[in-house]
């Protein structure tokens, strides 16, 4: 059962990379968000079974156990308020997102790894005014 709460402060960052984890969380923090983090899209889902759904999701594509598009389908077909959440794909392999962001909607966008700080910023504030 989802929380059933937006929490307008809270960005929800899936990556397995621990260092880029780690950077989008001191970034997005010193920006006074708060940031949950987790590894692959299984922890995603139950980190948002447990808790408001977050007001941004920063999304890799290629992780291990369930993928970003995978997890994507899942938050897309979970229920009305879920599938409203903005996701910034962050990406490595472009091939893989960008031209599926500029077609899928509610994408905020994608960011191809590395991404520059400011860039991750605006997309996170973007996403968040939306």
């Amino acid at each position: 059962m989802i929380m059933g709460r937006l929490d307008p402060r809270t960005v929800l960052v899936v990556d397995d990379d621990r260092d880029i984890r780690d950077s989008v969380r001191d970034l997005i923090e010193d920006e006074g968000y708060e940031v949950a983090a987790v590894r692959h899209g299984g922890e995603a889902q139950e980190w948002l079974l447990k808790n408001p759904a977050p007001a941004v999701i920063l999304l890799d594509l290629m992780m291990p156990n369930m993928n970003g598009w995978q997890f994507l389908g899942w938050l897309r077909e979970r229920d009305d308020e879920l599938a409203q959440v903005p996701v910034v794909l962050i990406s490595g392999a472009p091939e893989h997102g960008l031209d599926l962001a500029r077609r899928s909607r509610p994408l905020q966008g994608c960011l191809m790894k590395p991404f520059d700080a400011d860039d991750l910023l605006q997309k996170v504030g973007d996403a968040m005014a939306a």
